[in-house]
């Protein structure tokens, strides 16, 4: 009686714990290692003996025989140790299932419920940690930002908010007050705002000067902001009666004017009365070549009746090259050419063709001119007095005619 109510049935058997099962398959993985290593230990002393087998005989008779009886003594063990081996074999699988058994009854007749909610209670503490630990991290971004921005309100609390050093570089003539002033940069604003909004101010700093080209600003950490100009070059001067105003490479001419002293050893001077022309005529000249431009002195607007837009050239050595400003482009390139063929204090007329004639023809082609124009005056002038007397009496004809109709 006490045998079968220590015994368990199939079904008491079977309900087992994840934890007993891994178990027991950790006990029957044991048993075959075991069995391994037994059968490996069998080969190896098996192979040993193949070893000793092979080797040379001896020619002594009494070896022989005793190499012979060594050998069948060798053969007998190996034959016990192959039955050994099957017997093994034969019976080890009934002992691990009687074993197996055995533990399970065990198992399941000793009590292990404090193991269990030992392994519970120790599962639930490592997912609360790993639960822990990730709240974490995610709690890590929102800390740093959170701190980031309180630093950054008290940032903007303090003075140094407000502090501004603006520092210019490249501005020779355009006056560095001035492009503060106009460009709008207040002592009230924030560093961080001078820095978003200084598209905006620099737009305004250019427009001040007809100096500045181009303008750029950095900021340099904590409070610096570094405005780099770069400046118009000088084209030549517009003379007038007394003053010289400056000629930008952009065709503007600068409203201040330059103090005689502070002039060029050597410079264009162009006498324009129309500002619009000045800058054709500097666009005109910035497509040639720079060797026949600084050979140019002085321009002159010298229109005729057919062009009104003919300029006189001065140059360096005394020719005078007259050309249209529409065709400084297209003609003017080719001044250094004619210049080998001609004498010095030569003209070269580029208006309406290209030839040359010196300062004598020049003289007589002058006066021929103001007398045909004198001429062309008083034929003028006597048209008009005819033109003026048929006029009146016409008049008069008609109030002749229109007195009897009355």
């Amino acid at each position: 009686m006490t045998d079968k109510k220590n015994q368990k049935t199939p079904k008491e058997v079977t309900k087992l714990s994840e934890w007993q099962r891994r178990n027991q398959e950790y006990q029957k993985k044991k048993q075959l290692e075991e069995q391994e290593e037994k059968e490996k230990k069998a080969q190896e002393e098996k192979e040993r003996q193949e070893l000793l087998n092979q080797k040379t005989p001896s020619i002594d008779p009494d070896a022989e025989e005793q190499d012979t009886e060594t050998a069948e003594e060798e053969k007998e063990k190996e034959k016990e140790a192959n039955l050994a081996e099957e017997e093994v074999q034969e019976t080890l699988p009934d002992e691990i299932d009687e074993e197996n058994e055995e533990e399970k009854i065990i198992y399941l007749t000793e009590p292990s419920e404090d193991r269990f909610e030992e392994e519970e209670l120790a599962k639930k503490a490592k997912k609360e940690g790993q639960i822990a630990r990730r709240h974490i991290y995610r709690a890590i971004p929102v800390l740093v930002i959170s701190t980031l921005i309180a630093v950054f309100s008290v940032y903007l609390l303090t003075p140094l908010a407000k502090q501004k050093i603006i520092e210019f570089s490249g501005n020779k003539n355009a006056d560095q007050t001035l492009l503060f002033e106009k460009s709008q940069i207040h002592d009230r604003d924030y560093t961080l705002t001078t820095f978003l909004n200084r598209d905006r101010y620099l737009a305004n700093m250019k427009a001040a000067s007809p100096w500045v080209k181009d303008i750029s600003m950095t900021y340099a950490f904590p409070t610096t902001f570094k405005v780099q100009v770069e400046e118009y070059q000088v084209f030549g001067y517009y003379v007038t009666e007394e003053d010289h105003y400056p000629i930008l490479e952009n065709g503007e001419v600068v409203e201040t004017p330059v103090a005689t002293d502070q002039l060029p050893k050597s410079y264009l001077s162009v006498r324009f009365s129309d500002r619009e022309l000045v800058r054709q005529f500097v666009k005109q000249l910035g497509k040639i070549p720079s060797s026949v431009r600084d050979k140019i002195e002085s321009v002159d607007l010298t229109p005729s009746k057919v062009t009104k837009d003919l300029v006189t050239l001065t140059m360096k050595d005394g020719t005078k090259v007259l050309v249209p400003v529409s065709q400084i482009k297209r003609k003017l390139p080719y001044y250094d050419k004619i210049r080998k063929l001609i004498e010095d204090d030569s003209v070269i007329d580029m208006e309406a063709g290209i030839y040359s004639y010196n300062a004598e023809t020049m003289a007589t082609l002058a006066q021929e001119k103001k007398e045909k124009e004198a001429g062309e005056g008083n034929k003028t002038e006597e048209s008009d007095a005819n033109s003026t007397d048929s006029d009146e009496s016409a008049v008069v004809t008609e109030q002749h005619e229109e007195v009897p109709a009355e």
